[in-house]
């Protein structure tokens, strides 16, 4: 919360300083983004659960607020970010909202959509397959579903035989 408010003050204080006010930890915490960040750390922790499209809702509201540069057409979470203890966090409650029919190894979605494990990776890293990573066991799983999509796509695409 005080790395967005540091950024917030810099960003205001070029833009209109007598506008900016300041607020306390507190304050910030009862804010939006404090009660998704709140919501989300008790998802990761397994003491509460919402819907899946809740959690990944509060999930790329909290990364397009870091990562989404201004006049950007989008933005590029690095890699690096999820082994930060936000990133930790934040995948953590994403993992737990998923089931675990709902995930496949990236072994597993490489075989399936006849490509390489980097293309994998690749795909990953520009948000064509969605994902998750459990820190527990250090393994990171591809959405079965982005699987499905990408797959169904790829047989419109193809000539008929």
């Amino acid at each position: 919360l005080q790395l967005v408010y540091s950024h917030h003050h810099r960003l205001m204080s070029q833009l209109s300083p007598d506008a900016f006010q300041h607020m306390s930890l507190d304050q910030l915490q009862r804010g939006p983004l404090g009660i998704d960040l709140t919501r989300l750390a008790t998802i990761a922790l397994g003491q509460t659960q919402e819907s899946k499209e809740h959690v990944l809702d509060a999930i790329e509201s909290i990364l397009q607020l870091l990562f989404w540069p201004a006049a950007a057409d989008d933005y590029l979470v690095q890699r690096t970010f999820w082994d930060s203890d936000l990133g930790r966090m934040l995948a953590l409650a994403k993992y737990r909202a998923f089931s675990t029919a709902e995930l496949v190894s990236i072994g597993n979605a490489a075989q399936q959509l006849g490509v390489t494990r980097p293309t994998i990776y690749r795909w990953m890293d520009d948000r064509t397959l969605n994902y998750v990573r459990d820190d527990m066991s250090g393994r990171t799983f591809v959405v079965r579903r982005d699987i499905d999509n990408l797959k169904r796509v790829a047989a419109e695409l193809s000539p008929n035989d």
